[in-house]
Protein backbone atom coordinates (compact mmCIF):
# COMPACT_ATOMS: atom_id res chain seq x y z
CA UNK A 1 0.00 0.00 0.00
CA UNK A 2 1.00 3.39 -0.85
CA UNK A 3 -1.61 6.06 -0.28
CA UNK A 4 -2.31 6.97 3.08
CA UNK A 5 -5.94 5.80 4.95
CA UNK A 6 -8.43 8.45 6.63
CA UNK A 7 -11.38 6.67 8.68
CA UNK A 8 -13.94 9.33 9.32
CA UNK A 9 -17.16 7.84 11.83
CA UNK A 10 -19.89 9.18 13.00
CA UNK A 11 -23.69 9.04 13.56
CA UNK A 12 -26.14 9.86 11.31
CA UNK A 13 -26.67 13.42 10.47
CA UNK A 14 -23.57 14.05 12.67
CA UNK A 15 -21.23 15.94 10.04
CA UNK A 16 -19.28 13.19 9.02
CA UNK A 17 -20.20 13.40 5.14
CA UNK A 18 -19.48 16.93 5.26
CA UNK A 19 -16.15 16.91 7.31
CA UNK A 20 -14.76 13.66 4.83
CA UNK A 21 -15.69 15.63 1.75
CA UNK A 22 -14.18 19.24 2.93
CA UNK A 23 -10.60 16.87 4.61
CA UNK A 24 -10.42 14.94 0.91
CA UNK A 25 -10.48 18.05 -0.56
CA UNK A 26 -8.00 19.89 1.01
CA UNK A 27 -5.23 17.08 0.66
CA UNK A 28 -6.34 16.40 -3.05
CA UNK A 29 -3.62 17.17 -6.04
CA UNK A 30 -4.76 15.08 -8.44
CA UNK A 31 -8.58 13.65 -9.69
CA UNK A 32 -11.04 13.49 -6.59
CA UNK A 33 -12.89 10.39 -6.80
CA UNK A 34 -16.23 9.72 -5.00
CA UNK A 35 -16.83 6.31 -4.56
CA UNK A 36 -20.44 5.99 -4.26
CA UNK A 37 -22.28 2.95 -2.37
CA UNK A 38 -25.50 3.31 -2.27
CA UNK A 39 -27.95 2.09 -4.19
CA UNK A 40 -30.90 3.56 -5.49
CA UNK A 41 -33.93 1.38 -4.11
CA UNK A 42 -36.52 3.26 -2.54
CA UNK A 43 -37.54 7.20 -2.39
CA UNK A 44 -35.40 7.42 1.18
CA UNK A 45 -32.66 6.73 -0.39
CA UNK A 46 -32.77 8.17 -3.73
CA UNK A 47 -33.25 11.40 -1.47
CA UNK A 48 -30.04 10.95 0.37
CA UNK A 49 -28.09 10.33 -3.26
CA UNK A 50 -29.34 13.86 -4.36
CA UNK A 51 -27.91 15.73 -1.08
CA UNK A 52 -25.06 13.90 -0.97
CA UNK A 53 -24.41 14.94 -5.01
CA UNK A 54 -25.49 18.09 -4.33
CA UNK A 55 -23.02 18.80 -1.07
CA UNK A 56 -20.36 17.17 -3.43
CA UNK A 57 -20.66 20.04 -6.06
CA UNK A 58 -21.10 22.64 -3.60
CA UNK A 59 -17.91 21.30 -1.52
CA UNK A 60 -16.15 21.15 -4.84
CA UNK A 61 -16.95 24.27 -6.20
CA UNK A 62 -15.48 26.24 -2.31
CA UNK A 63 -12.28 24.07 -3.49
CA UNK A 64 -11.75 24.34 -6.68
CA UNK A 65 -11.94 21.27 -7.31
CA UNK A 66 -14.72 19.07 -8.80
CA UNK A 67 -15.79 15.12 -7.94
CA UNK A 68 -15.71 12.47 -10.49
CA UNK A 69 -18.44 10.11 -9.40
CA UNK A 70 -17.78 6.49 -9.46
CA UNK A 71 -20.85 4.04 -8.46
CA UNK A 72 -19.58 1.23 -6.82
CA UNK A 73 -22.27 -0.70 -4.68
CA UNK A 74 -19.92 -3.68 -4.65
CA UNK A 75 -16.24 -4.50 -5.62
CA UNK A 76 -14.36 -1.45 -4.55
CA UNK A 77 -11.00 -3.36 -5.36
CA UNK A 78 -12.49 -3.04 -9.55
CA UNK A 79 -13.00 0.55 -9.45
CA UNK A 80 -11.01 2.35 -11.79
CA UNK A 81 -8.60 4.26 -9.36
CA UNK A 82 -5.22 5.90 -11.40
CA UNK A 83 -1.83 6.41 -9.61
CA UNK A 84 -2.46 9.89 -7.30
CA UNK A 85 -6.32 9.82 -6.87
CA UNK A 86 -7.69 11.59 -3.93
CA UNK A 87 -10.71 8.93 -3.18
CA UNK A 88 -13.73 9.50 -0.79
CA UNK A 89 -15.44 6.22 -0.21
CA UNK A 90 -19.33 6.97 0.84
CA UNK A 91 -20.14 5.08 3.13
CA UNK A 92 -18.63 1.61 4.93
CA UNK A 93 -21.93 0.73 5.71
CA UNK A 94 -24.01 0.51 2.35
CA UNK A 95 -21.11 -1.08 0.94
CA UNK A 96 -20.86 -3.70 3.56
CA UNK A 97 -24.66 -4.59 3.04
CA UNK A 98 -24.51 -4.57 -0.48
CA UNK A 99 -21.79 -6.82 -0.29
CA UNK A 100 -23.43 -9.55 2.40
CA UNK A 101 -27.11 -9.07 0.75
CA UNK A 102 -26.93 -8.25 -2.66
CA UNK A 103 -26.62 -10.67 -5.57
CA UNK A 104 -23.41 -9.38 -6.77
CA UNK A 105 -21.83 -9.06 -3.73
CA UNK A 106 -19.43 -11.47 -2.02
CA UNK A 107 -21.77 -12.72 0.79
CA UNK A 108 -20.00 -14.42 3.82
CA UNK A 109 -16.50 -12.77 2.46
CA UNK A 110 -17.69 -9.76 2.94
CA UNK A 111 -14.87 -8.22 5.40
CA UNK A 112 -12.19 -9.95 3.11
CA UNK A 113 -13.38 -8.60 -0.32
CA UNK A 114 -13.85 -4.73 1.27
CA UNK A 115 -10.35 -5.11 2.83
CA UNK A 116 -8.47 -6.40 -0.15
CA UNK A 117 -10.77 -3.89 -2.01
CA UNK A 118 -9.01 -1.22 0.19
CA UNK A 119 -5.51 -2.03 -0.05
CA UNK A 120 -6.09 -1.85 -3.82
CA UNK A 121 -7.76 1.57 -3.66
CA UNK A 122 -4.59 2.53 -1.66
CA UNK A 123 -1.67 1.22 -3.75
CA UNK A 124 -3.16 3.46 -6.16
CA UNK A 125 -4.13 6.76 -4.65
CA UNK A 126 -2.75 8.77 -2.78
CA UNK A 127 -5.30 9.48 -0.21
CA UNK A 128 -8.68 7.38 0.88
CA UNK A 129 -10.93 9.04 3.12
CA UNK A 130 -13.73 6.70 3.78
CA UNK A 131 -16.95 7.45 5.65
CA UNK A 132 -18.62 4.72 8.12
CA UNK A 133 -21.42 5.23 10.56
CA UNK A 134 -21.77 4.26 13.99
CA UNK A 135 -23.90 1.91 15.22
CA UNK A 136 -22.95 0.30 17.40
CA UNK A 137 -24.54 2.22 21.30
CA UNK A 138 -27.78 2.12 20.25
CA UNK A 139 -28.69 -0.65 22.81
CA UNK A 140 -31.75 -1.88 20.93
CA UNK A 141 -32.08 -5.70 20.61
CA UNK A 142 -31.26 -7.02 17.14
CA UNK A 143 -32.08 -10.39 15.28
CA UNK A 144 -29.52 -12.43 14.83
CA UNK A 145 -28.52 -11.40 10.99
CA UNK A 146 -28.49 -7.60 11.69
CA UNK A 147 -25.99 -8.12 14.57
CA UNK A 148 -24.13 -10.38 11.97
CA UNK A 149 -23.70 -7.06 9.94
CA UNK A 150 -23.10 -4.85 12.87
CA UNK A 151 -19.97 -7.22 14.20
CA UNK A 152 -18.43 -7.27 10.85
CA UNK A 153 -18.99 -3.58 10.44
CA UNK A 154 -17.33 -2.71 14.19
CA UNK A 155 -14.31 -5.56 12.78
CA UNK A 156 -13.84 -3.35 9.88
CA UNK A 157 -13.84 0.05 11.43
CA UNK A 158 -10.98 -1.66 13.99
CA UNK A 159 -9.21 -3.29 10.51
CA UNK A 160 -9.63 0.09 8.61
CA UNK A 161 -8.21 1.50 12.24
CA UNK A 162 -4.63 0.26 12.65
CA UNK A 163 -4.15 0.59 9.10
CA UNK A 164 -5.16 4.43 9.17
CA UNK A 165 -2.67 7.11 9.48
CA UNK A 166 -5.87 8.70 11.09
CA UNK A 167 -9.21 8.22 12.70
CA UNK A 168 -12.45 10.96 13.16
CA UNK A 169 -15.16 10.39 15.12
CA UNK A 170 -17.31 13.36 14.11
CA UNK A 171 -20.18 14.54 16.67
CA UNK A 172 -22.35 17.42 16.38
CA UNK A 173 -20.47 18.88 13.74
CA UNK A 174 -17.10 18.86 15.44
CA UNK A 175 -14.14 16.09 15.06
CA UNK A 176 -13.27 14.31 17.59
CA UNK A 177 -9.29 12.99 16.52
CA UNK A 178 -9.34 8.92 18.09
CA UNK A 179 -5.99 8.31 15.80
CA UNK A 180 -4.32 11.37 14.00
CA UNK A 181 -5.24 13.84 12.86
CA UNK A 182 -3.34 14.00 9.48
CA UNK A 183 -2.62 17.58 9.28
CA UNK A 184 -3.92 20.95 10.13
CA UNK A 185 -6.10 21.46 6.96
CA UNK A 186 -8.27 18.55 8.51
CA UNK A 187 -8.98 19.94 11.80
CA UNK A 188 -11.57 21.94 11.24
CA UNK A 189 -15.32 22.00 11.98
CA UNK A 190 -17.71 19.33 10.38
CA UNK A 191 -20.56 21.15 9.47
Amino acid sequence: MSGELILVTGGSGSGKSAFAERTLLSRARGRAVYLATMSGADAESLRRIRRHRDMRRAHGDAAGLHFTTLERPVDLGGADIRPGDAVLLEDLGNLLANEIWSPGGAGEGARERILSGVDRVLDRAETLVAVSVEVFSDGCRYDPETLRYIRTLGELHQDLARRAVAVAEVVCGIPVWRKGPPGPAATERAV
